[in-house]
């Protein structure tokens, strides 16, 4: 017995019954592209005199240089997932109405909805741990599927918009250090930054040191002595992962505070890593790769972010659904972003 009979009624159920808070995506790679075919193609502006373990794009299938951009072709990891119909049998979990109104839909396909509900979570759970790796590494780890298998992809940032903080450098302080200087140390980053960055991204552990800095709370040098230089932001949602915390102005520069403050799979590890400091424009893309779509007419193609199919094989038996998607988060002008580490 076939599970889904209308795919796109299957997907769209789905959707309903997964939730990862993914505010960055909107901010920082607010450009959607979809490919059908495998490979994912891409403009990179090309920075020059940088160092070459930060703009090298060895390990990228094809790399072409015209008119300042390097156009990169590559075959991006697929996040492929399956659930047995065995597994959808055993796993009886209730989904309740669907979003077609009141009434409750067959048990079995109930379970295959939750079944894949738990793929497309561990989907998006993925896709927000790429950004973030792309944001504080410039890369992702094992990204591009190459001859020699699974590769990384590295973004084409100066290798100067990277610093690791020693903890007792004049100006490289921890953050934890009573007497560090963070907006000394975000104006001196924003200073050196060609293309200059919109906001500045921090979890909330970081967040924490950052609001209690004597350079954050204690006013500035203005007549009065009640202006400061952080204007928080008095209408923050208090159930969003991600929010904007206030506004910087120090020294001729703005920048708007985000705090990150999720939580992988709702455990205690967060997807900003600790000690990690964003700055950035909204200058990135997400792509996304080899999942073609029939329509009805059976020859016009689409692509989408994801997919579910299913396959039933009479020799050997089988009845799986299969889930698939491919999303890359691009750095795509390398001069925009900027990561800080400021704790060990």
């Amino acid at each position: 017995m076939a599970l889904i009979n209308n795919k796109k009624e299957f997907v769209n159920a789905v959707s309903t019954i997964v939730n990862v808070d993914l505010g960055i995506e909107a901010k920082v790679f607010p450009a959607v592209r979809y490919s059908t075919g495998d490979t994912i193609e891409y403009d990179m502006v090309t920075v020059t005199g940088v160092a070459p373990s930060y703009n090298s794009f060895a390990n990228t299938a094809k790399v072409i240089s015209k008119n300042g951009k390097d156009r990169v072709t590559l075959n991006p990891v697929n996040f492929n997932d399956s659930i047995s119909k065995g597994v959808i049998d055993a796993n009886k979990e209730k989904f309740g109405q669907n979003e077609y109104g009141e009434g409750q839909i067959d048990p079995v396909t109930e379970s295959a909805l939750n079944g894949v509900g738990g793929i497309r979570l561990n989907h998006l759970i993925g896709k927000k741990k790429l950004m973030y790796e792309a944001l504080t590494t410039h890369k992702i780890a094992g990204g591009y599927q190459g001859s020699n298998g699974a590769e990384d992809i590295v973004f084409a940032v100066p290798s100067t918009n990277k610093i690791e903080f020693d903890g007792t450098t004049a100006g490289q302080l921890y953050w934890s250090n009573a007497s560090a200087k963070p907006v000394t140390n975000l104006v001196t980053a924003y200073s050196a930054m060609i293309l200059k960055p919109s906001m500045v991204i921090m979890n909330d552990v970081d967040y924490g040191k950052f609001y209690g800095s004597s350079e954050v709370r204690t006013a500035d040098n203005s007549s009065t002595g009640t202006k400061r230089n952080f204007i928080v932001n008095e209408m923050i949602d208090t159930s969003a992962d991600f929010y904007k915390a206030g506004t910087l102005m120090e020294k001729g520069i703005v920048l708007d505070v985000y705090v990150e403050r999720g939580r992988i799979g709702g455990g205690a590890t967060p997807f900003l890593t600790t000690g990690y400091i964003i700055l950035c424009s909204a200058q990135g893309e997400m792509h996304f790769g080899g999942i073609p779509v029939a329509e009805a007419d059976g020859i016009r193609m689409m692509s989408a972010e994801w997919d579910a199919d299913e396959v039933i094989t009479a020799n050997p038996p089988q009845h799986m659904i299969v889930v698939r998607t491919a999303p890359l988060p691009v750095l795509k002008n390398g001069n925009a972003f900027y990561s800080m580490k400021v704790e060990a």
